[in-house]
């Protein structure tokens, strides 16, 4: 196999799940050519990786959270364009995790030898290989890996990992600096945000959970969108609100003991750059798309019956989301401030 596509069509935390499966796959194939498919933000979120030779970037219709089935708007012709340069690229082999009718169809158009995935939503006849697994028990990150065990890649750590440039490093650590943060206190992160709405834990309860970190001496960073949203969370005197790009944003989240947050795409770039998280899930299931690896944990409603509703709520508000009480995550959060409050006393006795 000398050149090798994979497709993640998805978002921020797609992209970050696959990153792991990307490396081992490079490590076990390294005169293969490694190319991802998947949309614009991957080259901001994996440029330091390696494990990638390239990254071809579009934004497939069928992905958007909006009017994906309208259509008369899709771009017919760039997205021929696109398929056509594809094909014309004669890949070995295809890999797509996502089990989706469209991908796989996808798949077939750009015509590699062998196309190995899933059919959970149908789709297997476009494939030359149909990986059978159960969906409902299946995370991300083993459905990749599944298909590396597929191909004869095994017993391989596919856990993912964002790398950071030394420059952004410098840029962290500066940042700290110049907020005079004290680093022998517990720095926690509070990111109040998603890319669908539906996933948002509502703010004031956040701006509660910031008032219990303050209490507890910790040193707070409240993460703004850069849409803005979050900005007018209420917060204590003393917490770090901050909008960042993607770079910065990564590199500050690698220096934080912990954060706080939606189900999101910052979620899962935390735990790839080895920061626990918090995690406040609402409409999807934690069995598929929850924090991978380490010591994280999930604060969830178990008993909603129309989970998973894949964003597209009935409600005129997402009920998964707020019936989770802002005592729950406090209790949650105190476990772990005082847990990193051990760690951090045995450390400075050494």
């Amino acid at each position: 196999m000398k050149k090798i596509l994979l497709l993640e069509l998805w978002g921020i935390g797609d992209v970050v799940l696959a990153s792991g499966v990307l490396k081992q796959l490079k490590r076990s194939l390294p005169k293969a050519e490694i190319v991802l498919l998947a949309k614009e933000h991957s080259k901001e979120v994996l440029f330091y990786n390696s494990g990638i030779d390239r990254i071809i970037a579009y934004d497939f219709p069928w992905t958007k959270f909006s009017g994906k089935y309208l259509l008369w708007r899709w771009d017919w012709i760039s997205l021929f364009m696109l398929i056509r340069r594809l094909r014309s690229e004669k890949f070995d082999l295809i890999l797509d995790a996502r089990g989706d009718v469209r991908n796989n169809f996808l798949s077939f158009l750009i015509g590699a030898k062998r196309r190995i995935g899933y059919d959970w939503t149908g789709g297997g006849c476009f494939l030359t290989d149909v990986v059978r697994s159960d969906r409902e028990k299946m995370h991300r990150v083993d459905a990749w890996g599944n298909l590396l065990k597929y191909i004869g890649i095994e017993n391989c750590n596919i856990n993912p990992a964002i790398a950071v440039s030394e420059e952004y490093e410098r840029w962290a650590e500066k940042f700290l600096q110049d907020r005079r943060v004290d680093r022998n206190k517990i720095i926690a992160g509070i990111h109040p945000g998603a890319r669908i709405k539906t996933r948002c834990w509502p703010l004031d309860r956040f701006s509660v959970v910031a008032d219990y970190l303050r209490k507890k001496d910790c040193e707070v960073f409240i993460f703004i969108e850069p849409g803005g949203y979050g900005e007018d969370i209420r917060v204590p005197d003393g917490c770090h609100k901050v909008k960042l790009n993607l770079h910065e944003l990564i590199a500050l989240t690698k220096r934080l003991d912990f954060l706080i947050c939606n189900d999101s795409g910052i979620m899962h770039i935390s735990t790839a750059v080895g920061t626990p998280v918090v995690a406040i899930f609402g409409p999807m299931k934690p069995e598929w798309f929850g924090p991978y690896g380490g010591d994280n944990l999930v604060i969830i409603k178990e008993d909603i019956s129309c989970r998973p509703c894949f964003d597209y709520c009935k409600y005129d508000e997402a009920r998964c989301l707020t019936a989770i009480h802002k005592d729950e995550v406090i209790d949650k959060v105190e476990g772990v401030i005082n847990k990193l409050a051990v760690l951090k006393n045995n450390h400075a006795k050494l």
